[in-house]
């Protein structure tokens, strides 16, 4: 009777392997699969807070499992759809610990598909402010985001940052035990949305919601967009790092 799902061994291996051919991967092929999952990422952003938007008024408790489930949308769409995600692709360290991968191809790749990422989720903050989307509810709540995550100190922002990236490579994880489209969708999916919960940081979807408030208020504070991205970029990295190693240890014959 066949397995209905990989075992961890076989998620390592295949982990593994994964890392080695996204360092292969042609440079179009990556700049469009970046795009995109920045883009995911920010749908999952703007669709999250116009939940959050409307749930002024109701339970806050439900009003906020609500907007980590609804902010799935870009995870899922990047696990089951296809892209590259510089967070997921923390998960190329198992690689380079393997010594398949050198240490200067892995950080070139995700240097690429940070920048590619970025790019999506700018198109994104363009589509959402020029299509005049937005209540003025929801644009107050993205400026109130914007003042919570550029006033954090960078301690604090870090280990945030290591939070949410151990959720997010185990949402990837996850998803690739899964044989399944629904069961990668429930795998993927509910990671993320306890990340969103607890207030973890994930530096791409900072991408989108940084400059979508600067642009509402007409402000541009590029010292407080690194004052945010660079802590929890630093963050996250270690975050899928720690997850990785401890998984490689764990199953590596």
């Amino acid at each position: 009777m066949e397995k209905e799902n990989f075992s961890p061994k076989e998620v390592l291996s295949m982990t593994l392997a994964n890392g080695v051919n996204k360092t292969k991967l042609k440079t179009r092929a990556q700049f469009f699969l970046g795009v995109l999952a920045g883009m995911y990422i920010a749908l999952g952003g703007v669709s999250s807070t116009i939940v959050n938007n409307l749930g002024k008024g109701f339970n806050p408790q439900i009003t906020k499992i609500l907007v980590g489930l609804t902010f799935t949308i870009g995870i899922v769409a990047v696990v089951v759809g296809g892209a590259e995600l510089f967070t997921g692709n923390i998960l190329m360290f198992g690689a380079t610990l393997d010594k398949r991968t050198k240490l200067g191809n892995l950080l070139y790749n995700w240097l690429k598909v940070y920048l590619y990422n970025f790019i999506g989720a700018l198109l994104i903050v363009a589509i959402v402010f020029y299509s005049n989307i937005l209540s003025d509810g929801t644009k107050e709540l993205f400026v109130n985001i914007y003042n919570a995550k550029t006033s954090q100190g960078f301690l604090e922002l870090f280990v945030k940052g290591i939070g949410c990236n151990i959720l997010v490579c185990l949402s990837v994880w996850l998803a690739t035990a899964s044989k399944e489209i629904i069961a990668k969708v429930f795998a993927s999916a509910f990671p993320v949305a306890i990340f969103i919960i607890c207030g973890f940081e994930h530096c791409v979807a900072n991408m989108f919601y940084l400059p979508i408030a600067m642009m509402i208020s007409g402000t541009c504070d590029i010292l407080a967009v690194l004052h945010n991205l660079v802590p929890v970029t630093l963050g996250n990295i270690v975050g899928g790092m720690i997850l990785i190693t401890f998984y490689y240890y764990a199953y590596k014959e």
